[in-house]
């Protein structure tokens, strides 16, 4: 029963104890590998706590997997091979969530992109329609007979029976005012 190299249990009665459910032989497991694991475990997750936490688990899976344990396996590499998995499946979660924070976050950001430009472009929209309504009544008409009637110079002059000189002056005009009015508003910069 007991190791004349360490004076203590080995690994096979050990084993054979666990599997008996017998708490005196989960203890010895413990103090024997709990610190090596728990520097195994640090090597690789860089965090005391994180090292401390897997080791936890590990002897909870120990216990919990106590009737399956086979007595010529070793234990030592059942312990460790526990560890290394639990440390994989702690790396494969880390990614997983900082995946999911990344989608969430680049989600955000063009939620909030998005709603940054539709008030942006509802502001200009509203202030544009306010500087068109303060135009001069008939450089109003031209304007609005060129921007939302589509139509041309040509067609506006026949319309209003001016010259085409007077549609481009009055066009050119109606744009400088409504450009004055946003910058002063500061919906333009």
């Amino acid at each position: 029963m007991i190791n004349r190299k360490t004076d203590l249990p080995n690994d096979q009665q050990l084993l054979i104890k666990l599997k008996n459910q017998e708490r005196a032989a989960f203890e010895s497991v413990y103090s024997l590998y709990s610190k090596k694991l728990y520097w195994y475990a640090l090597k690789f997750v860089k965090s005391p706590e994180i090292a401390e936490d897997i080791v936890h688990d590990v002897f909870v899976k120990l216990w919990e997997n106590a009737s399956t344990l086979l007595p010529e396996a070793s234990l030592q590499a059942y312990l460790y091979k526990i560890t290394k998995n639990s440390i994989l499946n702690l790396i494969k979660r880390a990614h997983v969530e900082v995946r999911i924070v990344d989608e969430i976050t680049h989600y955000a950001e063009q939620f909030t992109l998005n709603t940054d430009e539709q008030i942006q472009y509802r502001e200009t929209l509203f202030q544009t329609k306010n500087a068109i309504s303060e135009l001069p009544p008939k450089r109003k008409q031209i304007f609005e007979m060129s921007r939302n009637d589509g139509m041309s110079h040509r067609q506006i002059a026949a319309h209003l029976e001016i010259t085409d000189s007077t549609v481009n002056n009055q066009l050119v005009k109606a744009i400088k005012s409504i450009k004055t009015y946003l910058y002063l508003n500061g919906t333009i910069g």
